[in-house]
């Protein structure tokens, strides 16, 4: 009833009652679609109230005159706001980043780029703060992590450190990616490393191109999936990049693999879903080999920084132990930084600062200061 062509239904708009009155869409953007035309043109003229921003739908009146909606993205931190659709009048409510003022976020744009083998892929690209030229800038890759999920316009607290420190940052929402249909995501099953890695090879290059990045100054940087897509684009595109850092990043698939149908079983759903998108480390040890980094670590040129929490439940700790002992046995520049009682997602605050600082020092002795 309601769909829209190479988008994702993220999450359902319904009241306390539960009563469905429209979609929320996945997408570079979120947004919403109601079953009630007018409430559809209700919601669409919020969110033209915010165009720099992600609008999200919380609770509303029964008359549908008064909406909370909450927002972020290049307008703010994340804030909460009161709309009163009769008069157009809108009302802040709260702050959830108070110390972030609405003058520290970055502007983020949304781009379309094409990949070699012709498939429609999109990014986000958050521009340095304040009024630098747009040209010829020293730029932060940044792959999500998953596979499954993908890069929307909302605070990415990396990706507006980055900007804040003057760098232009690329989320490249490359195939595998959720959010963009069912075909879209299948199209990364067993393109680890091949056209997965290409499409982020793809937008960077196309950026080069246009003149807004300088290619002398590329830093990738990732956290899980987005770690392994960081180290195998210093293994397999070295050229490309200056600095590589991978925060609880993948390094051996077949070591992966063999932990996951340990920790499961062979017919257990999650050992299938990885064997499914990855590939079969029976079968095809020989092909995860050679799309590992750990086993091509002789090939990067670029100095190497690994985070990784040792409280890792997802991806084990050994996953950056592998890839730094391989770096160093092929005598390359790398450093491993592990973070006592972290997990993957870094969810503490203190941790988190530390790997700004460090990812700060390490970007900036490689790219230079903007």
């Amino acid at each position: 009833i309601l769909a829209l062509e190479k988008r994702d239904i993220g999450t359902f708009i319904r009241d306390r009652n539960r009563v469905v009155y429209g979609v929320r869409f996945s997408g570079t953007r979120h947004t919403n679609e109601m079953f009630d035309p007018t409430l559809s043109l209700l919601t669409n003229q919020i969110q033209a109230m915010f165009p720099a921003s992600s609008v999200l739908i919380q609770s509303w009146s029964d008359d549908w005159s008064k909406i909370i909606v909450f927002i972020a993205g290049g307008d703010t931190a994340g804030a909460y706001y009161l709309v009163d659709t009769q008069t157009s009048q809108i009302t802040g409510l709260a702050q959830v980043r108070k110390h972030i003022p609405d003058t520290a976020i970055a502007n983020i744009d949304i781009i379309s780029y094409e990949a070699r083998d012709g498939l429609d892929l999109n990014g986000l690209l958050t521009w340095p703060l304040g009024e630098n030229p747009r040209e010829n800038l020293p730029m932060i890759v940044m792959p999500h992590g998953g596979p499954a999920s993908h890069d929307s316009v909302s605070f990415d607290w990396m990706a507006q450190f980055f900007a804040s420190r003057g760098y232009l940052v690329f989320q490249p929402n490359f195939r595998g990616s959720t959010g963009f249909g069912a075909e879209f995501q299948s199209a990364g099953d067993g393109e680890w490393g091949d056209k997965m890695q290409d499409d982020i090879t793809d937008g960077v290059q196309g950026l080069v191109d246009n003149g807004l990045a300088d290619p002398d100054r590329i830093c990738i940087i990732g956290a899980s999936y987005g770690g392994y897509a960081a180290l195998a684009g210093g293994a397999f595109t070295p050229e490309l990049y200056q600095c590589v850092a991978a925060i609880a990043g993948v390094s051996d698939l077949p070591m992966m693999l063999i932990d996951e149908r340990r920790d499961t079983n062979r017919n257990h759903w999650v050992y299938e879903y990885w064997q499914r998108i990855i590939g079969d480390p029976r079968e095809q040890r020989e092909k995860l080999r050679g799309i590992s980094p750990a086993y091509n670590a002789e090939a990067f040129q670029a100095p190497v920084l690994l985070i990784h929490g040792k409280d890792d439940t997802v991806v084990p700790m050994r996953q950056s132990n592998r890839m730094h002992d391989a770096l160093r046995r092929a005598d390359k520049q790398v450093e491993l930084i592990r973070l006592s009682g972290e997990d993957h997602w870094l969810s503490s605050g203190t941790r988190r600062m530390q790997t700004l600082r460090a990812l700060d020092t390490f970007v900036k002795e490689h790219l230079g200061t903007p």
